[in-house]
């Protein structure tokens, strides 16, 4: 009978080791990216390129929750709110320079915009990166093939 404790502990150890293991990998993987191209009818290049990266959907509800109720007190949440300001802005920073760095990886992999782009817009919020250009030159016969508007 002592064995089958032992074992039966055994096993509910080991799986929950192999749990907690998974977790830090989903909180810490790769950013998954979006590209997405479009030629008009006057020959323009559109393209709208996304870096999504994935949060833990945890310490976001909590934290969300937290600053909500903090933000009405006056007291000690204003300090952790202080704080937490620099770091967030440093990992928005960090995120649209990576989000820059590899816009114009595929670029240049794809060959979509062979003479530089103009950034029409860019959106950022935690774990979303998205940036809207147009490419400086005008899309060729070649273009249209290799790039064809999907249909919507």
């Amino acid at each position: 009978m002592k064995y089958i404790i032992l074992i039966s502990l055994s096993i509910s150890a080991l799986t929950l080791s192999g749990c907690s293991s998974n977790s830090p990998k989903r909180q810490g993987g790769m950013p998954t990216e979006d590209f997405v191209t479009h030629i008009k009818p006057d020959g323009s290049k559109i393209f709208n390129y996304s870096l999504i990266k994935k949060m833990p959907n945890q310490g976001q509800g909590q934290m969300g929750k937290g600053r909500g109720k903090g933000g009405g007190m006056h007291g000690g949440g204003g300090g952790m709110k202080g704080g937490g300001k620099p770091n967030m802005s440093q990992m928005k920073d960090k995120m649209q320079e990576k989000a820059h760095k590899k816009l114009n990886l595929k670029l240049a992999q794809t060959g979509y915009c062979r003479e530089g782009y103009m950034e029409l817009e860019s959106f950022f919020e935690r774990g979303l990166v998205t940036i809207k250009g147009e490419c400086n030159e005008s899309a060729t016969t070649e273009d249209s093939k290799t790039f064809p508007n999907s249909e919507d």
